[in-house]
């Protein structure tokens, strides 16, 4: 997710609420300063435009902090630590076939908070695999950490996905004034060398002072990270840093790329002098993460009126580095791709497809918009890129997929978006031999859209190759459902280079878009991405990936499928 709002703003005002859990002691000055670090984030997004705020993941997430800060001030009194558990980092025992997460310590605090998990990242290097995931009850525990806050949580499965161990709160590093803030990517070169890179801000004297990409390393297999390291940071007054991603080089796992969204108001930019500017940005590495180099610039826009965002990186096989991203122009979405060689500038950006939203866009009471599906849960981006890195005869061939809404589309009142329209997605797949040329837009989903009456969506699909030169993807599904509400999960192979697909389901389990359940998370977020892996050794063919399912109630979880 978008999650610098969420957890920011969301975690000083929880930081006031629980802090007599954690028997410390808030002075006026301290409750002053996060009410000072709440206004300058606020004030900081406000020179944004409407466009811009709804990828930025809408101005309702301000309000609600606000309200919820005021909130806790006026009730962190009234609570003890009687009674509730202690949120302690690493916890016991894996857990059962297919769980990621440890249920047991999601409601340790409130039965209001804590019980998210969400967009989750997956890394496999033999028979180790490390699924990171968004928790908002890493939140809560690190309460009583003796350092930074997290956002984020991580698992550890040494039997190839079949059972995993949930650490508990991803490590934040010792300075209280770091916060890391999830939207995690994991990656390995073998196994015992992990990577996690996600989203940080840093504090000074009450005010958000650097907004940064970390990287985090570890090397005996996931089971201890060292701390947070930026790849990348800015001023915070001036900039927001958003949806990152990485990927490790096959072909010499010391070079590392990091890319970004850079939303920035500063007016200083050499190609948007005085203007808002936002841009995708990669850093690179030769040295496994631990220094990088500075920003080349993908693309950049200026003005209130377009944005970039979502950008993904792979690496091919000879090292060559492919970037895709979504373009969010004046009138329709451009789904966009470039490469670039080791040391080299990008190529000039190819377009691989017209983008057609899905669900629709919705004008909220409050003035913010935000594009919806059915159920009024948030698909702000859905793509995905993976490039074959074999060694066999598919080496090389460049895949992006997305959720696309053009193939049904219905009347609805209420939207705002394409003449009053809901949009109903299917899963899309271009792909190119040579990284220049793509192929004309092809369904993944086997299920047709009926023609009459409602659709069905399919969104937020992963991809990812395997050492045969297979092809993996995953997707939410609701073809099972005539009133298009209950979600399962899907995914398909293809052996001829994504031509066709063997698709299957994943889990009997169909869920309900529960959401606003957590007062910690945006009333409209599920999550915006989970991704898939295949083993980064070459070792086992097949995929692995975790998502998202509401296993019961209204506590969302983690769980992971393995298939070949």
């Amino acid at each position: 997710m978008n999650s610098k709002f969420v957890a920011v703003v969301c975690g000083l005002c929880w930081l006031l609420i629980m802090a007599p859990i954690a028997n410390a002691q808030v002075s006026p000055g301290k409750v002053q300063a996060l009410q000072k670090g709440l206004d300058a984030i606020a004030a900081s997004y406000e020179k944004f435009s409407p466009k811009q705020k709804e990828i930025l993941d809408g101005y309702r997430n301000v309000l609600h902090a606000s309200k919820t800060l005021q909130l806790a001030a006026a009730n962190s009194g009234a609570f003890s630590r009687t009674g509730l558990g202690t949120g302690s980092g690493a916890l016991a025992g894996p857990q059962a076939p297919g769980n990621v997460n440890a249920r047991g310590t999601d409601q340790d605090f409130s039965g209001f908070d804590g019980v998210t998990q969400s967009e989750t990242s997956t890394a496999v290097c033999g028979n180790q695999v490390v699924v990171g995931f968004n928790d908002s009850g890493s939140e809560l525990q690190t309460l009583t950490f003796n350092g930074g806050l997290s956002f984020s949580g991580v698992a550890v499965s040494s039997d190839g996905g079949v059972t995993f161990k949930d650490l508990g709160f991803f490590n934040p590093g010792p300075n209280f004034s770091d916060f890391v803030l999830g939207d995690p990517v994991l990656s390995c070169s073998n196994s015992g060398t992990f990577f996690y890179s996600q989203l940080l801000l840093t504090f000074s004297n009450g005010l958000p002072s650097l907004t940064s990409v970390a990287l985090s390393r570890s090397n005996d297999g996931g089971n201890t990270w060292g701390n947070p390291a930026p790849a990348i940071s800015k001023p915070a007054a001036t900039h927001f840093l958003d949806k990152s991603w990485h990927a490790l080089d096959s072909s010499n796992p010391q070079r590392v790329y990091v890319s970004y969204t850079d939303f920035d108001s500063s007016g200083t930019s050499a190609g948007c002098p005085g203007q808002l500017r936002v841009g995708i940005e990669v850093v690179a590495s030769t040295d496994g993460g631990q220094t990088f180099g500075n920003p080349t610039i993908i693309d950049e826009v200026c003005g209130p009126n377009s944005a970039v965002q979502a950008s993904h990186v792979a690496v091919s096989s000879k090292g060559t580095v492919y970037v895709a991203w979504e373009r969010f122009n004046p009138t329709d979405t451009d789904l966009r791709v470039t490469s670039f060689l080791p040391g080299g500038q990008p190529d000039p950006s190819i377009l691989v497809d017209k983008i057609v939203q899905g669900g629709a866009v919705i004008q909220e009471i409050n003035g913010s918009i935000a594009l919806l599906l059915q159920g009024e849960f948030r698909d702000l981006v859905g793509i995905d890129l993976a490039v074959d890195h074999s060694k066999t005869a598919t080496d090389g061939q460049v895949y992006v997929i997305w959720d696309d809404g053009r193939g049904k589309s219905i009347p609805d009142f209420f939207s705002i978006f394409s003449n009053g329209t809901y949009n109903f997605t299917d899963v899309l797949v271009s792909r190119s031999a040579d990284g220049q040329h793509f192929s004309p837009a092809a369904r993944v989903n086997a299920d047709q859209q009926p023609a009459t009456g409602p659709g069905h969506d399919h969104f937020q699909p992963a991809i990812a190759t395997d050492s045969t030169g297979k092809v993996g993807v995953c997707w939410y599904d609701r073809r099972n459902d005539s009133e298009n509400f209950q979600i399962e999960r899907f995914c398909a192979t293809s052996t001829n280079s994504g031509s066709t697909w063997q698709e299957h389901p994943v889990d009997k389990t169909k869920f309900a878009p529960l959401h606003g359940t957590d007062t910690l998370t945006n009333p409209n977020y599920m999550g915006d991405y989970d991704g898939l892996a295949s083993d980064f050794t070459g070792a086992n063919p097949g995929f692995t990936g975790a998502f998202q399912v509401l296993t019961s109630g209204l506590n969302p979880d983690v769980k992971a499928h393995r298939f070949q």
